[in-house]
C-alpha cells in the first residue's frame, strides 16, 4: 500500500507535498486491529501516534471504581496517541477499536523530527488539540449544566449527523451500541438511558432496532 497516499488522507498531513508525505511514510509503520482491541490503555507510557485509515474506534477514560466514560469516536483521517507521544507522559484516555480497523504508526522520534522542520503540520497538530480541548470543556459543561435526557438527546442527535444514514424511514445511526455504551458517552447509568430509549420509542421519536441500533425517527422533536 502507498503510505505516503494512506498519510495525505490524515487531517494532519492533508497539507504535505508529495515529497513532504514521502519522508514522513518512510517512518510509518501499517498495523491491523481487530474489532473489540485495545490499542492504547489508560495510564500507561507510550510513544506512538495513530492516524485511523479505516473502522471506528471509541476513545475513552475509566474511574478508580472502573466505571467508564466514553470521551469520543474516531474514524477515518483523524489522529489519537498525541498528547503522550508529544510531552512523554502517560496516556490519559483508552482507545479501543470498534470493529476492524487499519492505522498507520508513527514514532515519536519521527514525528518530533518532522515537526521541527515542517510547521504547516506542527499548526495543524495545535489546530486538532485545540479542538480536543474544546470537545472536552463541552462535555464537562454539558455534564455538569444539562440533565440526562438533554445528555442523551444531544449524543443522538451527534451520532445522527456524524454516523447516520438517512432514508425514508428517518436517520439510522451506523453504529451498534449496546445501551451501556450509550450510557457511558451520555455519563448516565444504563438503566435511566434504557428508560429514556423505550419511553422514546413509544412516543415514536425514535426506533430500536432489534440488531442493536438506533433509528432516529423525528430528531427535531428531541428535548435541546
Amino acid at each position: 500500500m502507498d503510505k505516503s497516499k494512506l498519510l495525505s488522507g490524515s487531517c494532519l498531513f492533508c497539507d504535505l507535498s508529495t515529497d513532504e508525505l514521502h519522508g514522513l511514510a518512510q517512518h510509518a509503520e501499517l498495523r491491523s486491529v481487530r474489532a473489540k482491541q485495545v490499542v492504547i490503555a489508560q495510564s500507561t507510557h507510550g510513544d506512538e501516534m495513530y492516524a485511523v485509515l479505516h473502522g471506528r474506534l471509541k476513545v475513552s477514560r475509566t474511574s478508580a471504581e472502573g466505571r467508564e466514560a466514553t470521551l469520543a469516536i474516531l474514524e477515518g483521517g483523524e489522529v489519537f496517541g498525541e498528547i503522550a507521544m508529544l510531552d512523554g507522559g502517560l496516556r490519559t484516555a483508552s482507545v479501543e477499536a470498534l470493529e476492524p480497523c487499519e492505522l498507520l504508526v508513527l514514532q515519536r522520534d519521527a514525528v518530533l523530527g518532522h515537526l521541527e522542520t515542517h510547521p504547516k503540520v506542527m499548526r495543524q497538530l495545535i489546530a486538532a488539540l485545540c479542538h480536543r480541548l474544546r470537545s472536552a470543556d463541552e462535555l464537562l459543561q454539558d455534564a455538569l449544566f444539562l440533565p440526562m435526557t438533554q445528555r442523551l438527546a444531544k449524543v443522538l442527535r451527534q451520532l445522527g449527523e456524524q454516523h447516520g444514514a438517512s432514508g425514508p424511514n428517518g436517520v439510522l445511526i451506523d453504529l451498534k451500541l449496546t445501551q451501556q455504551e450509550v450510557a457511558n458517552l451520555v455519563g448516565a447509568s444504563r438503566e435511566s438511558v434504557n428508560k429514556q430509549l423505550n419511553a422514546w420509542e413509544n412516543e415514536g421519536l425514535i426506533e430500536l432496532v432489534s440488531s442493536g441500533y438506533i433509528r432516529l425517527l423525528k430528531p427535531e422533536l428531541l428535548p435541546v
